[in-house]
């Protein structure tokens, strides 16, 4: 068979597989768009029935602990078994708590499990997806084409988060039962478009990659700025949990009417977009700390801005500081993930990478909720933008002894001993 014949039969597979990519990124989109229907409606719902930051705090992270244990779990399920059945588990699961919500008040006690079980569902259906996404492609010698791939996704799911605050927003004020009823309506097809994307993707399976010394230089480049990604994560979400759980309690105390609040969050998640696009479009930021560091100190600005918001004005002016963090992080620790890991275990990466994300947030709300009743409703933010600061701190610890000593040794292998000799006596 020659070169043609091998390029009509790979055209059919080439169809194919870009048309499961788009029915994937459209269940992106429903998926966080019902989601954040139900999160929009719970906070608010909450914050107007005067609860206090406490259990605010309580509610959002218990959502964001069954997220980050559904992840996790989710994704070492799809490593080790058939990730298509966790698939359509998570897609199944969404739906049954968007309809639990919605029929159990909002008072008792049964409510709680019914809107947690949404992190699971969640935590079960992103791994797998994330694997598929990026499946057989190599982030070394393709880095614009994963890159490609991950801004799709990121743009699709912030698209659905967005479109999702902005419904709620203007749904809410006509009850909430029209807010369940509108993201249960989306889960439905949520769930056939999963039993459609699981008859054409095979199981996340190992790939042999001969790479040369320097690619192998790069995985483990990219493997030390992953796990550095996963300190961001625990303080970037830690502030941006907030948002989502604790800002509806001040945005009542101000005076901002349900739907401009939505269409403050919705201008967040532009934000968190335009910042993904950028780095979609420019390298400079690849392996380079210096720019997560500087992402991080202009978040916790925004963070000290929204602390003493007096208006919906100053409130956008702080969550477009802190959103460009959160969308810095998230797609720097994607395109980590995927760059360094091999294929079966980034189903894997993408869990974990969740679970940090998911563990930033549920301890940021728990934390916050409880100076917010203790203290004040602005506290929280302060102490966000504190952790973040410090998380500064134990990152650049980590780079130092995880990413200095590859380099060095890049040079000493690459340029000999007395380049390393001569680059000490430069630094010092």
């Amino acid at each position: 068979m020659n070169d043609q014949d091998l390029a009509v039969v790979a055209f059919p597979q080439r169809v194919s597989f870009i048309r499961l990519k788009l029915v994937l990124y459209l269940i992106c989109w429903l998926t966080d768009f019902a989601a954040f229907v139900v999160v929009f409606a719970v906070s608010r719902g909450l914050a107007e029935a005067h609860a206090e930051p406490w259990y605010l705090g309580l509610v959002g992270a218990g959502l964001s602990f069954s997220a980050g244990v559904g992840s996790v779990l989710g994704g070492w399920l799809a490593h080790r078994f058939d990730g298509r059945v966790i698939f359509v588990t998570g897609a199944m699961t969404i739906g049954l708590s968007i309809a639990a919500c919605g029929l159990i008040d909002l008072q008792s006690s049964w409510f709680l499990p019914g809107y947690w079980l949404l992190g699971i569902g969640l935590g079960f259906l992103y791994p797998p997806l994330i694997g598929w996404l990026n499946q057989g492609e190599d982030a070394h010698a393709n880095c614009r084409g994963v890159s490609r791939t991950l801004i799709l996704y990121c743009v699709a799911w912030n698209l659905g988060m967005m479109c999702g605050q902005l419904t709620g927003g203007a749904l809410f004020s006509w009850g909430a039962i029209w807010t369940y009823g509108a993201a249960f309506s989306v889960s439905l097809p949520i769930v056939f478009l999963a039993i459609v994307a699981v008859r054409q993707v095979v199981p996340l399976a190992a790939v042999v990659i001969d790479r040369t010394r320097a690619e192998h230089e790069a995985v483990e480049l990219a493997t030390a700025f992953k796990q550095l990604s996963w300190i961001a994560n625990l303080g970037g979400m830690f502030g941006g949990s907030m948002v989502l759980h604790l800002l509806p309690d001040l945005a009542v105390i101000i005076g901002v009417p349900s739907d401009k609040h939505g269409m403050l969050l919705a201008c967040w998640r532009a934000v968190i977009i335009a910042t993904y696009l950028l780095m979609h479009n420019v390298i400079f930021w690849h392996y380079r700390f210096s720019t997560s560091l500087a992402s991080q100190v202009l978040a916790a600005l925004g963070l000290v801005v929204i602390a003493r918001a007096e208006s919906s004005g100053m409130l956008l002016i702080g969550l477009a500081l802190l959103g460009q963090l959160v969308g810095y992080n998230y797609f720097s620790g994607l395109f980590y993930s995927t760059a360094g890991s091999s294929h079966e275990r980034r189903a894997l990466a993408a869990g974990i990478h969740e679970a940090t994300l998911a563990a930033g947030m549920a301890v940021g709300t728990m934390a916050g909720g409880m100076l917010g009743s203790l203290v004040n409703h602005r506290v929280p933010y302060l102490l966000a933008a504190v952790v973040i600061l410090a998380m500064m701190i134990l990152q650049a610890v980590a780079w130092w002894s995880w990413v200095q000593p590859l380099r060095r040794r890049r040079v000493e292998v690459h340029a000999g001993p007395h380049a390393v000799s001569s680059e000490v006596t430069e630094r010092g």
